[in-house]
């Protein structure tokens, strides 16, 4: 049989660590101002602590499903 490329996306959680570097009078209000922030200093990802959720292929360079697997949440 002959081999082909996949294209294999996966829902996954992944616990992250999210920095931010704000300007603020005091601590309090750095804290207000990362909830208007959009743009993150750092993000740090535990990928060894991922839990997939769902896994979709497709052929390589396609939009055509060939196999999904739900793996559910735990």
């Amino acid at each position: 049989m002959e081999k082909k490329y996949f294209d294999v996306k996966m829902e996954v959680l992944v616990p992250a660590t999210v920095v931010y570097r704000v300007l603020a009078e005091d601590a309090e209000k750095a804290l207000q101002e990362v909830k208007v922030t959009t743009a993150p200093h750092g993000v740090k990802y535990d990928l060894a602590r991922k839990r997939t959720l769902k896994s979709t292929v497709y052929d390589a360079g396609g939009n055509m499903i060939r196999y999904i697997k739900n793996f559910g949440a735990r």
